[in-house]
């Protein structure tokens, strides 16, 4: 963008520059925190790879803390499933989930993120534990109030166990199946069986 081009936007130069700065930092730091954990990654060697000062990484983030929330602001988003209507049927959820899945097979990358954080995470004090804590809450009441709503329809029988006791049920398998798949690819179809558990859990055909 030239600076005429620039100012007929509105936008500074500094702006998009800046942006795509960060940017590269959060995908360096995302690869780093993959390969060698929270704590094993350091802030110089992603600024290093960022292709920037370590300076200027401080200057976008501050912490090392703020990158790494960042991080999995930046991986969310990545993976968001793709939006569907308030009043969502059991299919539609599925469907969106199953979406999800197959995303994540295609980025095996960020996936080996989201597990070496959770595995750091079971530790008290690690900065990603509230945060992991809040999705795998989210995720929790998503499923747990579907499994709810068709138990009180009498789709599904009372087995028991609580619709969030099912719905951590079913998220720790589809990320067991994650990193099963991350460790010996192609040899497990993680969104179809993804989808035939959540069928299952919905008690949908």
């Amino acid at each position: 963008m030239t600076t005429q081009q620039a100012a007929t936007t509105g936008r500074p130069e500094g702006y998009a520059t800046g942006r795509a700065t960060k940017q590269s930092i959060v995908a360096r730091a995302a690869e780093a925190f993959a390969q060698k954990g929270f704590y094993g990654a350091s802030l110089r060697g992603i600024a290093r790879e960022a292709g920037v000062d370590h300076s200027t990484l401080l200057h976008h983030f501050g912490t090392k803390t703020a990158l790494l929330l960042a991080v999995i602001e930046w991986h969310d988003a990545q993976h968001a499933p793709p939006q569907m209507p308030t009043n969502f049927a059991p299919e539609d959820l599925v469907d969106g989930f199953v979406h999800v899945a197959e995303r994540n097979r295609s980025a095996p990358g960020l996936v080996q993120l989201l597990s070496t954080l959770s595995a750091e995470a079971g530790t008290e004090g690690h900065p990603a534990r509230p945060v992991l804590q809040e999705r795998h809450q989210v995720l929790v009441g998503v499923i747990g109030g579907m499994i709810r709503s068709q138990r009180e329809r009498g789709v599904l029988a009372d087995t028991g166990a609580s619709p969030e006791e099912r719905a951590g049920l079913v998220i720790s398998t589809w990320e067991g199946l994650q990193v099963y798949d991350a460790l010996h690819p192609g040899t497990v179809d993680v969104p179809g069986m993804l989808g035939e558990m959540l069928r299952r859990e919905f008690g949908i055909g």
